[in-house]
């Protein structure tokens, strides 16, 4: 078979063919020719290098030999690219020192081997720079002490002394400064107690104990701080700072006396006292509820010009605040006033928080149109406070009108609190539906609930009986990822009784409490249990006693808090089933509870829970009055005969088999 190729049409497909390509083909051209000048170029280099070898070989041997120590001195940080076998390198005090400091602030092993390979290569610190000397001992043993091992920081102190440092006043010093001016405050103190165990001398720098008063405040070194400060008093006159630490000291320990004896220093001195001053020393009275005091103070600090500002009130009005003197702050609020010191948010919301914790709500309202009237701005916090004062008298309808001007006003948004107070409010007033309109407005704010949100919601279901909806929001609890806790379950326990499902109590008790490691306390089960027992379903109340039992030991006034609920409800084969299982689990039961059910039981004709008590007084060596003791053929006792009383120790002849009548 034969084809006819039209060579002119065959032609032109590969044309186009190659036209279409001819990006693709530029590129692959441009790459293999940048290819093969690179292999050329690289064969090149290569000949060169080997007729260099050997005109050259050891020069070029030396290179590779450099390059592959710098490589190894890169792998070896602790060295700092220091030739560890090298004794006259390390003995070289220019070069190691720096790279010592330099490795304490991150590799204190290191910087610890360093220099003891110095020192066995033979470094020597005499004829080096003391400010060198300084910084040296200052890291070594600074650092040492930070990563928690004192021990060798005195074994560093030691051997920096045989390398020729000289422990002098220059030198503690200049370790006290370096060490505070890096924030290492205990570091600072620790360093000062290693240096001045041996010291010969007298330090007289009054900077250097300034620094150490100051470190150990810091440090909450607290104990160290008299001391420090009579040796600032002792090489001359305390600074400002130095009374002002020992004024923190004061306040922290709540020492008011010491206080006001350290301002009457500073004034004998004539060191001039500044609000912050004045202000700490108000705080320590006001906490100490030294409020006469205060009082005096303030009186000294309005007669020195510029000293009283708004901290100064705001500080005295809260002390009266606490005392619940509301009209004590008020009137300390006109007093401010009258001096044209500008109330601040903080001391409208001290106004508030007192009048509201005294239920003085009027009184709130017109502090806030006082505020406004000021121009002072509104913020979360005093909108929640009002709500809070609101929901605590009853006045659901102002909480939320308050609520409503808080979500007017563009720049102010309710937090977590608001909407807690605001949602237990509501479901405590039976407004459920508000509540959960609340919560919904709460999500879409961005906010989570928490426990307490959500335990306010369970429990308005509580109260209206809806089981469903109250586990669907305890499933939305769990599912948030927030752990309930014993409150949570006694909620729930409030649930399930008021909606007749306390086999679903029990189960929530036995499965939920492990399944988020709650430790449950007994009051839930006694909870329970009453619940069962209120609802005539004793068997379920003896279970719920058995795991009270498996968990732990049931004390007395939970035991007897079981049998009164039993006698009163006249469930007496319950009663003595629980204080059968007490007594078979080592419980402490109370002899009485034990009578009054045999007395009552006695009176109703329960044979069986006579027979109970009986035993379980038998098992507990209690004296059992002898009419209880059934007639019977058998013998009775001599001492029953003689008008005694049968003894648990005694043998019991009588057998509980006789008739009802009997008893």
């Amino acid at each position: 078979m034969t084809f006819n190729v039209d060579t002119e049409f065959f032609a032109y497909i590969c044309f186009e063919a190659l036209n279409a390509a001819r990006y693709e083909l530029t590129a692959a051209l441009v790459f293999f020719g940048a290819w093969f000048i690179g292999v050329q170029f690289k064969k090149k280099q290569k000949s060169r290098f080997h007729l260099h070898s050997k005109q050259h070989g050891s020069k070029a041997l030396q290179f590779s030999s450099y390059q592959g120590e710098k490589q190894s001195a890169r792998a070896r940080p602790m060295k700092g690219g220091l030739d560890a076998n090298n004794p006259k390198t390390l003995k070289d005090a220019a070069r190691v020192i720096p790279q010592i400091v330099q490795l304490c602030q991150s590799h204190v092993a290191d910087a610890v081997q360093l220099f003891r390979s110095a020192v066995k290569a033979g470094l020597t610190l005499q004829g080096v720079p003391a400010d060198d000397c300084h910084q040296l001992c200052a890291a070594l043993v600074a650092a040492t002490i930070r990563t928690g091992k004192l021990d060798e920081a005195i074994q560093l102190l030691t051997e920096l002394k045989q390398c020729g440092l000289i422990v002098n006043t220059s030198l503690i010093a200049s370790v006290v400064k370096l060490s505070t001016s890096r924030q290492l405050y205990a570091e600072c103190v620790a360093f000062f107690d290693l240096m001045a165990k041996d010291l010969t001398f007298t330090l007289t720098d009054k900077s250097v104990w300034s620094c150490l008063l100051f470190c150990s405040v810091e440090s909450k070194a607290y104990q160290r701080c008299a001391a420090f400060f009579e040796r600032v008093k002792a090489c001359g006159e305390p600074s400002s700072k130095d009374f002002g630490h020992m004024l923190r000291i004061a306040a922290l320990r709540g020492d008011w006396e010491s206080s006001l004896s350290l301002l009457q220093e500073m004034r004998d001195l004539n060191i001039e006292i500044d609000s912050m001053r004045y202000n700490v020393t108000l705080a320590t009275l006001a906490s100490a509820s030294k409020l006469d005091e205060a009082c005096a103070l303030l009186d000294a600090m309005e007669g020195v010009a510029g000293v009283a500002d708004a901290i100064t009130y705001n500080t005295l009005i809260k002390g009266y605040a606490k005392k619940a003197q509301v009209d004590k702050c008020f009137e300390l609020f006109e007093r401010m006033r009258a001096k044209d010191i500008v109330a601040s948010q903080v001391t409208y919301g001290i106004l508030l928080d007192c009048c509201i914790n005294e239920s003085q709500v009027d009184r709130a309202t017109q502090v806030v149109d006082q505020m406004t009237a000021v121009g002072c701005q509104m913020n979360t916090v005093l909108y929640t406070t009002l709500i809070k004062g609101f929901a605590r008298i009853g006045d659901l309808g102002k909480a939320t009108d308050m609520y409503k001007r808080m979500r007017a006003e563009p720049n102010i948004l309710p937090d977590l609190i608001t909407f807690s107070i605001l949602i237990k409010a509501n479901c405590d007033n039976d407004q459920l539906e508000e509540a959960l309109k609340l919560l919904e407005e709460m999500a879409a704010l961005g906010l989570k609930p928490d426990e307490v949100v959500f335990n306010n919601l369970i429990n308005g279901c509580a109260r209206h009986g809806k089981a469903m909806l109250g586990k669907h929001l305890y499933e939305d609890m769990i599912k948030s990822g927030v752990r309930p806790s014993n409150a949570t379950f006694s909620i729930l326990i409030r649930l399930f009784h008021q909606c007749k499902l306390l086999d679903e109590a029990v189960t929530m008790l036995k499965e939920e409490s492990a399944k988020h490691n709650v430790d449950l306390e007994a009051r839930l089960f006694l909870q329970l249990i009453q619940s069962c027992l209120r609802e005539r379903q004793g068997n379920r109340a003896i279970d719920v006693y058995k795991m009270l039992c498996e968990k732990t030991t049931p004390n007395v006034a939970t035991t007897k808090a079981v049998i009164s609920s039993c006698v009163r409800l006249n469930l007496f084969d319950t009663a003595a089933e629980v204080i059968s299982i007490a007594v078979a689990s080592d419980a402490r039961v109370d002899v009485a509870d034990i009578q009054a059910l045999l007395e009552a039981s006695f009176k109703k004709r329960k044979v069986r829970v006579v027979q109970s008590c009986i035993e379980s007084m038998n098992t507990l060596g209690h004296t059992v009055d002898r009419k209880f003791i059934p007639v019977d053929s058998d013998p009775v006792p001599a001492n029953l005969a003689a008008g005694g009383s049968w003894r648990a120790s005694e043998p019991m002849t009588a057998k509980l088999k006789a008739p009802v009548g009997a008893y």
